[in-house]
């Protein structure tokens, strides 16, 4: 070990978030309600790495040093009904104050020859004096200005049927990670993976705040109390602009990689790209058996699908679930309330390839729980896949 270096490998995080919100309810003499509000939050995020030996070493490297994240917030809801229509709008302005302070890396300095390099030091190991100091000269303070917009007109035209129609923009700024990690060293962006592939990660000063736009549509069909029967439908679409993807990135020359790698783990820089999704939610429930010795018994169903494709590439998006469900049967007796539940999930066949995503067999889970509940208190007991 080297003198004054740390056991292992540590990796240290320090992170504060404070803040608040308000909002109160107005209701209004004519009718409807207006709600407005506001939001504040303040992250604070240090994440460093002390020096360890084996070329990590004589500094603390720096991953993210004094990071801020600020978000201010403005907000306001307006909820009318009339006749059979009722409306929700909704406008969120959100200002989000982003910097970092200037980073270095285990070694500060290049040293030309071997001759010249401590012992068990690099010359420049992973490129980390070259990508901070690419990381120090740039800008490092960002203020995004985001919206986000809502409108949900709902139409009753009896009580056995509603539909509903949505739209909606959705915006969201980078994570600190995604912004300010600036190391393309292999090792240090395996360490910066948040998504959960298996891949490195290295942030993009550059990132814009990702903008979604969503149209849906659902319809909801039943009894007139909801308790014999229901089936409710909700396809959707949206398209994202602006979406955080990545890219392969060769660290040795610092741009996208000419020639991606296929099969194996790799690094990846975080950039906008444009996507989209659809799909459709469904849900339903029909009681099969009323008053009888054994209680009464319902049928629930639950299924979804969704589809997301990189607009600009082309490639699938990371991390959508396949077609899945669940079918559930529900036994009511007095203050027991039973389930059987079978949960499904078809193979994943669409898989990101920058990601070099696995593909997954579909599978199939049985879960058994059993509530007991009086009115002051309930107790509930359950098995998780139930046939191992």
């Amino acid at each position: 070990m080297m003198v004054g270096c740390a056991a292992g490998m540590p990796m240290e995080t320090d992170a504060k978030n404070t803040g608040f919100t308000l909002s109160t309810d107005v209701p209004l003499s004519a009718g409807g309600l207006v709600r407005i509000g506001g939001e504040y939050q303040r992250y604070r995020l240090d994440d460093y790495w002390s020096p360890s030996g084996a070329g990590m070493w004589p500094y603390t490297f720096l991953n993210i040093n004094d990071g801020k994240r600020d978000r201010y917030a403005l907000f306001g809801e307006w909820e009318i009904e009339k006749d059979r229509w009722a409306h929700i709008l909704g406008v969120r302005y959100e200002a989000v104050d982003m910097e970092t302070g200037p980073v270095h890396g285990y070694n500060t300095n290049s040293f030309p020859s071997a001759a010249t390099r401590p012992p068990g030091m690099m010359r420049d190991l992973g490129n980390q004096i070259r990508d901070a100091a690419l990381f120090n000269t740039g800008s490092r303070d960002k203020t995004d200005h985001n919206w986000d917009l809502s409108w949900i007109a709902r139409f009753t035209p009896d009580a056995v049927q509603s539909y509903e129609l949505g739209l909606a923009q959705k915006t969201r700024s980078p994570s600190l990670y995604e912004r300010y990690t600036w190391s393309t060293w292999q090792m240090a962006a395996f360490m910066n993976n948040f998504v959960g592939d298996g891949n490195g990660y290295v942030g993009n000063p550059d990132l814009d705040p990702e903008v979604a736009r969503t149209v849906s549509l659902t319809a909801d069909w039943h009894d007139a109390d909801r308790a014999q029967w229901g089936v409710k439908l909700t396809p959707y679409y949206t398209y994202v602009q602006d979406y955080i993807d990545a890219v392969q990135w060769d660290s040795m020359r610092n741009r996208p990689r000419a020639v991606p790698i296929v099969g194996n783990f790799t690094v990846l820089r975080y950039v906008n790209q444009s996507a989209s999704l659809y799909g459709v939610d469904f849900s339903g429930h029909v009681r099969v058996a009323d008053g009888t010795r054994w209680g009464d018994f319902i049928v629930q169903g639950i299924a979804s699908y969704t589809k997301g494709k990189n607009e600009d590439t082309d490639d699938n998006l990371y991390n959508i679930m396949p077609l899945n469900g669940k079918l559930i049967l529900v036994q009511e007796l007095g203050p027991w309330r039973n389930s059987l539940e079978g949960e499904f999930v078809a193979g994943k066949e669409d898989v990101s390839q920058v990601r070099n995503e696995i593909e997954t067999a579909g599978y199939g889970l049985a879960h058994l729980r059993s509530r007991y509940e009086k009115k002051t208190w309930s107790l509930e007991l359950g098995v998780e896949n139930l046939f191992d």
